[in-house]
């Protein structure tokens, strides 16, 4: 069984005037023998009328700790195309 849900919304206008809405979800997620939930991130982005997605699927067993890191990505305005390597650097730096 899978579960989302929206943590932080930002909504940035870029230099061209346009609206840029990002939704930052914490998605969670069972493992199939065990059912023990795991955790990951998942950023929306949205400009008119295009859309870009990423996830990260399992990032950590642990909710708490998903929720800082998406705490952090929200306050930077990440976007989805640079979600991946942030995520990778904040584990590897064990800044959360």
């Amino acid at each position: 069984m899978r579960k989302m849900k929206v943590a932080f919304k930002n909504e940035v206008t870029l230099d061209d005037n346009r609206r840029m809405r990002l939704e930052y979800v914490i998605t969670e997620n069972h493992r199939s023998i065990t059912g023990k939930p795991y955790f990951g991130i998942q950023i929306i982005k949205y400009i008119d009328d295009d859309l870009e997605i990423e996830e990260i699927k399992g990032i950590s067993f642990s909710r708490e700790k998903v929720e800082k890191m998406i705490k952090i990505l929200y306050q930077q305005v990440v976007t989805p195309i640079s979600m991946v390597e942030i995520v990778d650097t904040l584990i590897t730096l064990e800044a959360v």
